[in-house]
């Protein structure tokens, strides 16, 4: 299949993630189709896209006539799978990031979808393999890996499976161009794949940090958006979901190292439905809409440099483990997926690795945790002279 011959993409899903999908798709031209188990979910979904384009049009990015384009012949909705998928050369899964969930949506697609059909899933975490082993054809399926918000994030995450063919990838780096993203191809299906991966040993140490409790999250925070971060990390935490966070520790748990296992507070937020902003009250208290942060009291012993150093350590061995094909793809991960000044690499090529050496061995001594200790290539400044 060439790029010219994807005419109808189905998106199955029709929440945040997928009506964001769709809604780039359609305005690249493409006929797009989304499935989902309620009439009120597809209802709501079609409204958030002409919303979302409504705005666009205002600001002058896309003309009235895209916008009535996809309203009127690009975009439609069904409840009925048979129908979403018959005709569709590319199927992208987005419902919730529950593995037996997902595992039913493609055993289904699988038996409804034409034999050439290209079936993507967009999980943020999970192994592509372990997804795509229900399907008949797992050479043909991908991980898609788009970012929240969709409309406004340009990376997107082409994650090969244990069989995924280059064909396949290929064409789904085609595609992701043609619906103005930056693909990045992941050639290992390793849990987080490059840009959750490389920010996994942080969201550990932040856990730790509020274990140990002798730095206040709303000093680092204020420490932190200083140096122009729009959130803190705590903040951040809390703003996305406690649960997400503590969802996704659990899973690094199981599948890279036990250091990620979530701490005692976090647990404790979690029994109590203290998830952040959703909830009215997480690390910090949300009643007033916002978190509270004096920004006259700082940390000065969790700084950036330290963020950085953790965040360049796994780089190296996300590097070293062949999961990206170079430092550039990995630091545009960061650029492209994070809306990051530099990635890791580029940021660091002018450091000094004893520097960065010493930091990763404070953090790992002070919070006794094997994820920090820095990587040889670190230590000898080697990772300089990677394959960019």
């Amino acid at each position: 299949m060439k790029l010219e011959d994807v005419k109808k993409i189905a998106i199955i899903g029709s929440g945040a993630m997928g009506h964001g999908i769709a809604q780039v798709c359609a305005v690249a031209g493409i006929n797009v189709v989304i499935k989902d188990i309620k009439q009120e979910f597809l209802d709501n979904a079609v409204s958030k896209v002409k919303e979302s384009l409504t705005f666009l049009v205002g600001k002058g990015k896309i003309p009235q006539k895209t916008l009535d384009n996809v309203m009127n012949n690009l975009l439609t909705t069904t409840l009925d799978t048979k129908t979403a998928v018959a005709d569709a050369q590319i199927v992208i899964e987005a419902v919730p990031e529950i593995l037996d969930l997902k595992k039913s949506v493609f055993k289904e697609i699988s038996g409804l979808a034409a034999k050439d059909t290209i079936l993507a899933t967009n999980t943020s975490t999970m192994s592509i393999s372990e997804i795509g082993a229900v399907v008949d054809r797992p050479e043909r399926f991908v991980g898609m890996h788009f970012f929240n918000p969709v409309n406004r994030m340009k990376l997107v995450e082409v994650i090969y499976g244990n069989k995924t063919t280059d064909e396949t990838a290929d064409l789904l780096v085609a595609v992701t161009e043609k619906i103005n993203k930056k693909p990045i191809k992941v050639l290992k299906d390793s849990p987080g794949f490059i840009v959750n991966r490389i920010n996994a040993p942080n969201q550990a140490l932040f856990s730790a940090i509020l274990d140990e409790g002798k730095e206040k999250p709303c000093e680092i925070d204020a420490g932190m958006k200083e140096t122009g971060m729009p959130m803190g990390p705590f903040e951040l935490a809390d703003y996305v979901g406690l649960d997400v966070f503590c969802h996704t520790l659990s899973y690094y748990s199981k599948t890279l190292s036990k250091d990620y296992t979530p701490g005692k507070l976090l647990s404790e937020k979690l029994k109590n439905n203290e998830l952040g902003m959703k909830t009215g009250k997480g690390i910090y208290d949300w009643s007033a809409g916002k978190a509270v942060i004096d920004l006259s009291k700082k940390s000065t012993t969790i700084t950036p440099m330290e963020l950085l150093a953790v965040q360049l350590n796994e780089a190296v061995k996300v590097y070293k483990e062949e999961v990206s094909t170079s430092t550039n793809d990995i630091d545009n991960s960061l650029v492209f997926g994070m809306n990051a000044f530099m990635g890791p690499f580029g940021l660091c090529a002018g450091q000094d690795p004893k520097i960065l050496t010493d930091t990763l061995n404070k953090l790992s001594e002070r919070f006794n945790l094997e994820i920090f200790k820095p990587e040889p290539e670190i230590i000898d400044g080697s990772y300089k002279n990677f394959n960019k």
